[in-house]
């Protein structure tokens, strides 16, 4: 081939620290619309970005030379300098160590979309026993 064609998709799934639920709506959207902007001067091609109080999940398509351990590190590392320094928490905001990533097949794209789309209608639906 005389160029390089690359369908790596990834769904990338991050929690707060402990689980804390910072993330309120208004602060969850201001956040991953941040993220998917700077992504975009990364050259992270950030499809779709979203979660609920305590988790984001994001939709990447990986170029050739990326991975997304580069990507998880970034996001993590930049939205939480992003938050702390927007917001006066105490604790301050942080990311749990640990990350999950899945490879998304050409044909389950427009699934995880919608998956990641609804979170929390999602999360509302599922019931926890006291």
């Amino acid at each position: 081939m005389p160029f390089t064609k690359s369908y790596i998709w990834v769904h990338i799934i991050f929690s707060t620290k402990d689980r804390t639920p910072f993330l309120t709506w208004d602060i969850r959207t201001e956040v991953c619309a941040w993220i998917k902007q700077q992504a975009v001067e990364k050259e992270f091609h950030i499809d779709i970005i979203n979660g609920v109080k305590d988790h984001l999940h994001i939709l990447v398509k990986l170029k050739t030379k990326q991975s997304a351990s580069e990507v998880v590190k970034w996001a993590k590392g930049a939205s939480s300098h992003y938050l702390n320094k927007n917001y006066n928490w105490n604790p301050q905001f942080a990311w749990q160590k640990g990350y999950a990533v899945y490879s998304v097949g050409e044909r389950d794209i427009d699934k995880i979309r919608n998956y990641i789309y609804n979170q929390e209608r999602r999360h509302s639906n599922i019931r926890t026993d006291s």
